[in-house]
This record gives C-alpha cells, sequence and structure tokens, in this order.
C-alpha cells in the first residue's frame, strides 16, 4: 500500500511538472512585449497602465475570503479546478475584446476583464498552494519547484522568441494587423492554459483534507499572525512588492518610449536572456534553500537585486551593456528570492509549524501583497502622469525621465526588504553561515568553470565521435 502511495506521488509529481509546461506557454505568451502592445493598441493611457499594474495585487485580496471557504469546507482540487479554467478561459474574451467592444470602451473592458480573471486566478492559487503544501514533501520542495520553473522557462525562451517575430512582423503602419496578431496569440495562449487545468484533474490530493466547519474569519487570521516571525516576512513581503510592483510595466515602456527598441531586441533583454539565466540560476538556489534555508537564501539573493532596479535607468540605445549586466545579476538572484519565499510560506501552511494546515497563511500574505502591489501601481502612474514624458534630469551624464525616476526608488526599497530579512528566524535548524557561504562560492565556482569549459567539451566530444581517416603507409 505504501508503495502504491509512494508510486502514485512521484507519478502526480511528474503529471505537475507536465502540465506547468503548457502553463508556462499560456503565461509566456499573454505577457512581455505582446500585451504591453496590445495594452497600447487599445489606447491605455500612462495612469491605465499602472493601474494594470495594480490589478494583480488587488484580485489577491479575494484569497482571504477563499481561505476561509477553503478552511471551513474543504475541496481544494474542485476550487482549483473550476475557478483555474474559467481564469483561462476568460483569455478568449481580452482576445476577442476589439470585435466584442467598440474602440472607446475597449481599454476599460480590457481592466474589467483582466480584473476578474485575476479574481479567479487568486482563487485558484489559494487552493493550489493548499494543495502543493500537503503534497510535495518537503525535503525535496526546492529542487522539485526550481526544476519546475527551469522546465517552464524552456518552453518561455522559445515562446518569447516566437512571439517577438511574430510582434515584429507588420510594417509600421498596419495596426491592425499587429492587433490582429496578438489576439490569434492570446486564443492560443487561453486554449494551453486551459489543458493545463485539465491534466490537474488525475493528480493525487496529497492527503486528507480536514474542513474545520466552526473556524471564523477572526480566529482564521489571528493564529498567523500571533507569530511574531510571520509578521516579519509580511514586512519584507510588503516592501519588496512595493519595490517591484510598478517596475513590470514601466521597464517595457521605457524600452519602447525612451531606448526606441524593437520588439523583438526587447523581448530577447526582458524575456529570452533573462529566461536562460534563470535557467541556470533556479537549480542551484534550489539546492541552497533545500540546504541551508530559506533565510540565508533570501537574504543572499536580496542583496544582490538591489542594483536591479537602478541599473535599468542608465540602458540607453548607444550605451546598455554595462548596465544591463547589472540587471542580469539581479535577475540570476531573483531566483532565489523566489524560490525562499515560496518555501518559506509552504513549510508555514503545511501543517508543520501549526495546530492545523492553515491556508490562511497563503491568503494573509497575498492579502499584504495585494496591498503593496496596488500601493506600488498606485504610486508608479501618479509619478508618470505628474512628471510625463517630457520631464528630463541629468544623472552621471545620463538624462534621466520619470521611468528613472521610478528605477531609482525600486533599488532603495529594495535596501530596506533586506533590512526585514536579517530580522527572519529560521524555524528549521540549518547549517552554520559559513558553511552556507562556502558552498555557494564553491558552487558558482564550479559552475563557471563547467561554463567556461564547456565549448572544449563538446570539441573533444565529437573528436571521440568522428570517424578515423587510415593514415596511408
Amino acid at each position: 500500500m505504501r508503495a502504491d502511495r509512494q508510486s502514485d506521488l512521484r507519478g502526480g509529481l511528474r503529471r505537475g511538472i507536465v502540465a506547468w509546461l503548457f502553463g508556462a506557454a499560456w503565461m509566456y505568451m499573454v505577457s512581455g512585449a505582446i500585451f504591453t502592445r496590445y495594452a497600447k493598441l487599445l489606447n491605455v493611457s500612462h495612469f491605465g497602465f499602472g493601474l494594470l499594474a495594480t490589478i494583480p495585487f488587488i484580485g489577491a485580496l479575494i484569497q482571504l475570503p477563499a481561505s476561509l471557504v477553503l478552511e471551513r469546507y474543504g475541496r481544494r482540487r474542485e476550487i482549483f479546478f473550476w475557478s483555474a479554467l474559467l481564469h483561462r478561459m476568460l483569455w478568449l474574451v481580452i482576445a476577442g475584446l476589439p470585435w466584442l467592444f467598440p474602440p472607446s470602451w475597449q481599454w476599460a473592458a480590457l481592466l474589467v476583464v483582466l480584473f476578474i480573471s485575476s479574481l479567479l486566478a487568486n482563487i485558484a492559487g489559494t487552493a493550489w498552494m493548499a494543495w502543493m503544501g500537503a503534497l510535495v514533501p518537503g525535503q525535496i520542495r526546492g529542487r522539485y519547484f526550481s526544476r519546475r520553473t527551469q522546465l517552464g522557462q524552456g518552453v518561455g525562451l522559445v515562446l518569447s522568441f516566437l512571439c517577438g517575430l511574430m510582434l515584429d512582423w507588420p510594417e509600421p503602419g498596419q495596426q491592425l494587423f499587429l492587433r490582429n496578431i496578438i489576439s490569434t496569440i492570446f486564443a492560443l495562449a487561453s486554449v494551453a492554459g486551459m489543458i493545463e487545468i485539465l491534466l490537474f484533474t488525475k493528480m493525487p490530493d496529497g492527503g486528507p483534507v480536514v474542513s474545520h466547519p466552526s473556524v471564523t474569519l477572526r480566529s482564521l487570521i489571528a493564529e498567523p499572525l500571533a507569530d511574531r516571525n510571520f509578521r516579519r516576512f509580511l514586512g519584507y513581503a510588503f516592501t519588496i512588492t512595493f519595490a517591484t510592483g510598478f517596475m513590470g510595466q514601466f521597464v517595457w515602456l521605457y524600452l519602447f518610449d525612451v531606448v526606441g527598441m524593437s520588439n523583438n531586441r526587447a523581448n530577447l533583454l526582458l524575456v529570452s536572456i533573462p529566461l536562460l539565466v534563470g535557467m541556470v540560476s533556479y537549480p542551484f538556489w534550489g539546492r541552497v534553500v533545500d540546504r541551508f534555508g530559506s533565510k540565508l537564501a533570501l537574504i543572499a539573493a536580496g542583496i544582490l537585486v538591489v542594483n536591479g532596479g537602478a541599473a535599468w535607468a542608465f540602458v540607453t540605445q548607444d550605451h546598455w551593456i554595462p548596465a544591463y549586466l547589472c540587471s542580469l545579476l539581479a535577475t540570476a538572484a531573483w531566483a532565489g528570492m523566489d524560490i525562499g519565499g515560496f518555501n518559506w510560506l509552504l513549510r508555514m501552511s503545511d501543517g508543520g509549524e501549526r495546530r492545523r494546515s492553515n491556508s490562511a497563511v497563503v491568503a494573509i500574505n497575498s492579502v499584504v501583497l495585494a496591498v503593496g502591489g496596488t500601493l506600488s501601481g498606485v504610486f508608479g502612474g501618479s509619478v508618470a502622469q505628474w512628471l510625463g514624458d517630457e520631464w528630463r534630469m541629468t544623472v552621471l551624464g545620463v538624462p534621466l525621465t520619470y521611468h528613472g525616476v521610478l528605477f531609482m526608488t525600486s533599488a532603495l526599497l529594495r535596501v530596506a526588504a533586506v533590512g526585514w530579512l536579517c530580522t527572519l528566524q529560521e524555524p528549521e535548524g540549518k547549517m552554520a553561515t559559513r558553511q552556507a557561504l562556502r558552498y555557494m562560492v564553491g558552487s558558482v565556482y564550479s559552475n563557471l568553470l563547467q561554463a567556461t569549459f564547456f565549448p572544449a567539451r563538446v570539441l573533444i566530444r565529437l573528436a571521440s565521435l568522428s570517424w578515423k581517416i587510415p593514415r596511408s603507409k
């Protein structure tokens, strides 16, 4: 019986990775340059872009009521399935907005449909986190989710390149053709997203779901918030979200409107190359989290991501390589922030440190992220609207636009986020910091050596497989 359960678990974990390949296809086909171009074609204003940045965070407010339903009635699989499926289906509506609404209503319809989709996504996310917290064994979570992310990034690498080529296919004046291409991409993405959700129907439960019909919203919130360590983590989560919430939309706008990059080149710098970096860095950070715990990974990565905000202000059309390399360092470190924070939340919500499995841990964290992200988007949109496109200031010989003001602000707030991380306490005993640093430095050195000598190893391997011409006597 135990062998059967382990076999079901292994099969379920493999199915989860396969499902995410389709989910990653959906994610990379509806984000980045594609979505930014689509929003501009629908005449979204500067402040509207700020609102677009807030929608995922406002939608996260629904996670607290969703967690109450989960605690009272269980049924995490059913809640995940239907909410996630409807969430992905709504992207068919987003793809059809130009045909469903007159031009003057299209941008407003985009905001409304995207908001409803975000609500459904957050309901599904609450159930999924509770499900995965029970399903994935704690000792392999870091490696499992880093590998899952790595494979999804491989899908994203291919699709982002193809989508960039498709965006550059129309001539500059063929806006209608460009809009139709993006709508087609969104429709295909919706289908891929629905396939992902359907693949989850065969995954195991991960253990019995215990319901608590008498639980109230107040008691649900009070138990996690009584933990001082959790409150400190919330302080970090709020600060880093406020620091980065507005970055996504305005980095794209900066590259398009100020630097003057093409769709394909912007996609290369913001999607394809970061995906390659992530494919290398995610397994490394997954091993660090599993071996040394989340706190050390978060602090080390947090220090390295500080420069990732300010670096973009120094990217210009003629001199962009040094600043871009600084941003790539932050990209490599962001994998540690992602895996470390995710593992911390899963450990706190799987029942190992609480009297019962508590999806409210994830929901409260999401509400804090929602507040931070909403304020971040409003802040970014307000600064952009206040300063405007014509505002300029010179810093170190580089003309600074309102985008640069936002990027510098992001860097300062990231420093504050590291301060919160230093106050955390690792719930589980891990190796000493000196041992962890020795391991990290050794791993980085080993990876650099492998990358350096990889071309030579390939040539040697090819030579060994080649057919030898006999020497003439």
